[in-house]
């Protein structure tokens, strides 16, 4: 997968009015680009002022490089507001280290790191490098921006090439463009800025859609192998041309497969079987090395080492089923919380993830080789959006799943009981699909029981309940549900008002979604929203429910964006309340928020105003 880091800086002319609420400022930056034979020759440019020690954290800077890309000519300074040199950076001053992250086991990336600091505000850091790649998918990804807060005054982008060079760009919110002849060679150019400012919000679309960016890939390219952006066909053999000859397994490795699943007829429960023994035998961890980390390390790596990235643990096990006659497909994807839509207008990589899917006569199989959780479940992060099958000839798009509602279901049935002091004793059980499934899995799998109590008191006791006791559960590991069990009391729960004592329903946990007037970006919903409540209240001895309790009716609210039920049953010694609500996924635009808000306001009025009266 490719990592794209982005340095940003900032230039103090006669903008100082302008930057006042700012900590820092992106003024200029010009990257210069020239290819020339098969080589990449990048030159960088940045000027970036710093306004208060608030803005000190961008004067640390570092410079991305790996055994593809080759950095030199690093020069930087720092002038003060009047322009004048105040110091040059020393080349004792920049130090390397290894760009490990906390997930990787061993990555060939490292980081050239200096820091400049001055004691008088404002103050602007000027700095350059160039840049060598021998091999390269992009040209470039263009994204100026030192942070979604500050903003960027003015940013250049030039790109050379011979005349006979083919490149393809995609630009979104540029001011300008220009594509010339320069002699014998041709010549790009764009500008950019970043002035009004963009601050992501609750359940937006990502906000790389609303920044301005520039991504220039080449039609023809070398990376490892000979490949093509011409069409998503070309592309896909090239994928399909680095990964071959890496499904090599052990004889040991063979011999154990074969002894998983030597009584087993059903190809399903053949691939259930061995997708056990993948997720019991293997970890994940991120190995990026050679080829910018585009090709996965060989399946018999994967076989002894028993780790591996997403590609390693894909290829791994698309090789096991290869060995046992099951057809599977290597398929990228872009995995993140918000669908990221692609352009397929534009070939290119797009992907950040890769799976498998395996095709049945009536279904498909989807497995990520990196996950834990159930057989055949695809996460939040990876559903409804198109991936790439890469096949020999025949790569194409697909879309993967959808979650429905009842994917996502969070049930929770509660008994509530009180006693002569007020003190409400409640009996939890929760049952969680979706992301909360997702969230619970790892939370019961992969932290301590300590950590663990810490989360569920903090994030899923409700509030003003103090946790008793609690048991996290999941059926089976091919059930993608986790089973919630808690036991927790709260103090005047129950409000007493003279003779009377009003209940109070409990409330879903609903997002606190901006208000209207403070909304700017378009609301996308990737997959419903679906919670059902059954709450059943039982009365102390000697009390009964007063006239307006009995008066209780059922209502149902229902239009585009989704629908909340409630219903109320009434028995002698208690009260049962059942009620659901549901989101529809779905893209709405800023015009439609303002009646998607007033659908959860009738909501929340409903949860918050009535309550039980008994006396």
């Amino acid at each position: 997968m490719f990592k794209f880091v982005f340095i940003f800086l900032v230039f103090l002319p006669n903008f100082l009015a302008f930057s006042q609420n700012h900590s820092a400022e992106l003024s200029l930056q010009e990257t210069n680009i020239e290819i020339k034979g098969d080589k990449l020759y990048k030159t960088h440019t940045y000027e970036i002022t710093i306004y208060n020690r608030s803005g000190e954290r961008f004067g640390t800077i570092g410079i991305p490089y790996s055994k593809l890309n080759h950095v030199s000519k690093i020069t930087a300074y720092i002038k003060d507001s009047q322009g004048k040199l105040v110091r040059k950076l020393k080349k004792n001053e920049i130090s390397t280290r290894s760009a490990i992250a906390g997930f990787s086991f061993y990555e060939d990336d490292f980081v050239k790191e200096f820091t400049l600091k001055h004691n008088r505000y404002p103050y602007t850091i000027v700095y350059s490098y160039q840049e060598i790649q021998d091999e390269f998918l992009y040209i470039d990804y263009f994204l100026p921006i030192i942070n979604t807060q500050i903003p960027t005054r003015k940013a250049v982008l030039t790109v050379e090439t011979p005349k006979s060079y083919k490149i393809a760009f995609d630009a979104q919110l540029t001011d300008d463009f220009q594509e010339r002849l320069v002699e014998s060679n041709k010549k790009y150019r764009w500008e950019l800025s970043y002035k009004k400012l963009i601050k992501s919000e609750y359940h937006s679309p990502t906000i790389y859609n609303f920044l301005p960016r520039v991504i220039i890939v080449p039609e023809s390219f070398y990376f490892d192998k000979e490949g093509s952006f011409k069409s998503w066909l070309s592309y896909g053999n090239w994928l399909y041309e680095v990964n071959q000859g890496l499904s090599f397994l052990p004889e040991s490795e063979k011999q154990k497969i074969r002894s998983l699943i030597k009584d087993v007829d059903s190809q399903k429960e053949k691939i259930r079987i061995l997708y056990h023994y993948l997720q019991d035998n293997t970890r994940y961890i991120n190995v990026t090395i050679e080829t910018g980390g585009m090709k996965p390390y060989p399946a018999s790596y994967v076989a002894k080492n028993k780790y591996g990235d997403c590609k390693a643990l894909t290829n791994y096990f698309k090789s096991v089923l290869d060995f046992v006659d099951i057809e599977a497909f290597y398929t990228i994807v872009y995995a993140d919380d918000a669908i990221k839509k692609v352009n397929k207008e534009f070939p290119s990589h797009q992907f950040n993830h890769v799976i498998l899917s395996v095709p049945f006569q009536k279904d498909t199989l989807w497995l990520d080789c990196t996950s834990d959780a159930a057989f055949n479940h695809l996460g939040t992060f990876t559903q409804n959006r198109y991936a790439l099958i890469v096949d020999k000839n025949k790569s194409h798009f697909v879309k993967t799943p959808a979650l429905s509602k009842q994917d996502v279901l969070e049930t929770r049935s509660v008994k509530f009981i009180s006693n002569q002091d007020n003190i409400v004793t409640a009996n939890f059980e929760n049952q969680y699909a979706g992301n909360e499934y997702e969230s619970l899995f790892y939370y019961s799998h992969g932290v301590n029981d300590a950590r663990k109590a810490q989360i569920i008191r903090d994030y899923y006791v409700e509030k003003g309940f103090e946790l008793d006791k609690f048991n996290l559960t999941s059926s089976h590991r091919d059930t993608a549900s986790m089973h919630l069990s808690y036991v927790a009391k709260a103090a005047n729960f129950y409000k007493k008002y003279g003779n009377d004592v009003l209940i109070p329903l409990l409330p879903f946990s609903i997002a606190d979604f901006e208000e209207p007037e403070d909304r700017k970006l378009p609301l996308q919903l990737d997959y419903p929203i679906y919670k059902v409540d059954t709450l059943e209240y039982q009365l102390l001895e000697g009390t009964e429910f007063s006239a307006s309790s009995k008066l209780l009716e059922n209502q149902v609210i229902a239009n585009e964006f989704g629908e909340y039920k409630i219903e109320f049953e009434h028995q002698t010694d208690k009260i049962k309340v059942i009620k659901s609500f549901l989101l529809h996924a779905g893209y709405y635009s800023e015009e439609e928020y303002e009646r998607f808000h007033a659908f959860l306001d009738k909501v929340e009025q409903i949860e918050v105003n009535i309550y039980i009266t008994v006396n």
